[in-house]
């Protein structure tokens, strides 16, 4: 696991609308996506839910950002600091129902396989379907983005608590304009209490952004959808 530094900068920037600091959920994990012929990277999040399976959005992963390119995943709270850790993901998978040009369909969902495993308790992800009935129960998004103000370059992890306010068939959307995700988070969990556990419900997947830089919304992909994609990795000798 070697400490790959990322571009240097004389402050680190904030992530997650409206949240602070995330100095626990070890599970969550940043990924930093050098695509073939690059010299600077973009960043997602993304959930441990196996000791080699990482939980992240389709469109972090696709074939343009990853093929000929290097992902890497950092353990930690601020990968600016000298704590944490990284590891090299040497595969990604799409779940096949993804669409690009439709992401409120959802399954915006993808895996990453690390090349060693992680001593880290794994997330677990929702296995029951989500129902309207949970909109207006807590929940919880946790990042590495950006902030509203600047558009950086993200690394640090922050989290935030907030609501459910809409279940679609395909999607799950939790926060309001102060309290939700932002650039930089896409990949990450939402989570909600399941039988009294914290549990992966949904992958933040999109949200509207208001010109310059401020991000007003955020969405997330239904886990419960994508189980047939996600459990043969998990389950994985």
């Amino acid at each position: 696991m070697d400490d790959l530094p990322l571009a240097e900068t004389d402050e680190a920037p904030a992530g997650i609308i409206g949240g602070t600091v995330d100095e626990g959920d070890p599970a969550v994990a940043m990924l930093r996506i050098y695509p073939e012929g690059e010299d600077f990277g973009e960043i997602c999040t993304a959930s441990l839910i196996a000791p080699k399976v990482l939980l992240t959005a389709a469109h972090c992963v696709t074939p343009e950002k990853v093929d000929g390119g290097t992902v890497t995943a950092f353990f930690g709270t601020d990968s600016y600091g000298e704590e944490g850790f990284w590891v090299n993901v040497v595969e990604t998978h799409i779940d096949p129902a993804y669409d690009p040009t439709n992401k409120q369909a959802g399954h915006d969902v993808a895996v990453a396989i690390l090349e060693e495993p992680v001593a880290i308790q794994p997330l677990p992800y929702n296995r029951v379907p989500l129902t309207a009935d949970r909109v207006g129960e807590p929940g919880r998004l946790i990042g590495f983005g950006d902030d509203h103000e600047i558009w950086g370059f993200g690394g640090v992890k922050y989290h935030v608590s907030t609501t459910v306010h809409t279940v679609t068939p395909s999607l799950v959307g939790l926060g309001d304009r102060d309290h939700h995700t932002c650039q930089g988070d896409s990949g990450g969990p939402a989570l909600m209490d399941v039988s009294g556990v914290p549990t992966i419900v949904g992958v933040t997947s999109f949200g509207g952004v208001q010109a310059p830089s401020i991000c007003t919304d955020g969405w997330h992909a239904r886990v419960d959808l994508s189980l047939d994609f996600i459990d043969p990795f998990v389950n994985a000798p």
